[in-house]
C-alpha cells in the first residue's frame, strides 16, 4: 500500500507514512524513504510507544499522530497518513468533504472534516486526534493531507483513496455547476446502514469542528466561479468572427 500511495501520486518526496498494530507493536514505514521505494525488508518494528525495537531505517518523525490514533481509538489496526493533491488543497481552504454519493456514505460516513491547524508533532495534535477520532475514521489537516484508520490497512488506505476520488468528483462537478445534496432523510438512513454493517456510528456527526463554513464555502466557489466565466469569455474572444 505504500506503493499504491506512490502511483497514485498521493505523495511526494518523502511524504506519508503507513504503519500496522499487531499486539504490543508497530510495523511502519521507515523515514527518509519514498513510498515507492518501501519494500517489506526495510520496515521497522516500534513499541508502543514508537521506540525502534527492529530495522535498519529510523522512525518518521510524525509517529506521535499515529500513536494518538491507536490511544483514540483502541480497537483500529492501522493507520494511513498521506498528501493527495485534491483532498489536501480543501484542507488549504477549510473545505470539508460532505458526501452526494449514497454508497460513499456508508463507507466513510458523512462527512470528512478539516480540524483545526496544528505544526507537525505538536502536542496539540494529540487532543485534535482524540477528539476528531470519537467520531469519524478519516479527516483532513490544514497543511498536512489527509489521516484514515481502519481494522486493516487495506481499510484504512482505500478510506483515504476514496475521501481522494470524492474531492476530485466535487471539484469538476462545482467547475460545472452547483452539485446536488442528499436530503437528511436520506443521510440519516444511510448512516443507520453504516453502523448495521459494522463502520461506524448511525448518527451525523455533531461536534463543532465537524460544522462547515458556509458563507466562507460559497465565497470561494463564488470566487472560483467567477475566475472560470472570466477564462471562458477571454477564450471565446479570441476565436476568429
Amino acid at each position: 500500500y505504500s506503493q499504491r500511495l506512490d502511483q497514485k501520486g498521493f505523495g511526494a518526496n518523502h511524504d506519508g507514512n503507513i504503519s500496522v498494530k499487531f499486539d504490543e507493536v508497530l510495523l511502519a514505514t521507515p523515514t527518509a524513504v519514498s513510498k515507492g521505494n518501501i519494500t517489506a525488508d526495510i520496515i521497522i518494528t516500534l513499541d508502543k510507544n514508537g521506540n525502534k525495537i527492529d530495522g535498519i531505517g529510523k522512525p518518521f518523525s510524525e509517529i506521535k499522530l499515529h500513536l494518538a490514533a491507536y490511544r483514540a481509538r483502541p480497537e483500529i489496526n492501522a493507520v494511513v497518513h498521506a498528501h493527495p493533491p485534491f483532498t489536501t488543497a480543501r484542507g488549504l481552504l477549510n473545505l470539508p468533504i460532505k458526501p452526494s454519493i449514497p454508497e460513499a456514505i456508508v463507507s466513510i460516513g458523512d462527512v470528512v472534516p478539516v480540524v483545526a491547524f496544528a505544526m507537525p508533532g505538536a502536542k496539540e495534535n494529540d487532543e485534535i486526534v482524540a477528539n476528531v477520532l470519537a467520531e469519524v475514521d478519516v479527516f483532513i489537516m490544514p497543511g498536512n493531507g489527509v489521516l484514515a484508520v481502519g481494522d486493516c490497512v487495506e481499510q484504512a488506505y482505500l478510506r483515504l483513496e476514496l475521501v481522494e476520488h470524492l474531492a476530485k468528483i466535487d471539484f469538476y462537478a462545482r467547475g460545472m455547476g452547483t452539485p446536488m445534496s442528499l436530503a437528511n432523510a436520506d443521510v440519516a438512513n444511510l448512516m443507520e446502514k453504516r453502523a448495521a454493517i459494522g463502520l461506524g456510528p448511525k448518527k451525523k456527526a455533531t461536534s463543532s469542528f465537524l460544522e462547515t463554513k458556509p458563507i466562507q464555502e460559497q465565497q470561494q466557489l463564488n470566487d472560483i466561479k467567477k475566475i472560470i466565466l472570466e477564462e471562458i469569455k477571454k477564450t471565446l474572444q479570441s476565436l476568429p468572427s
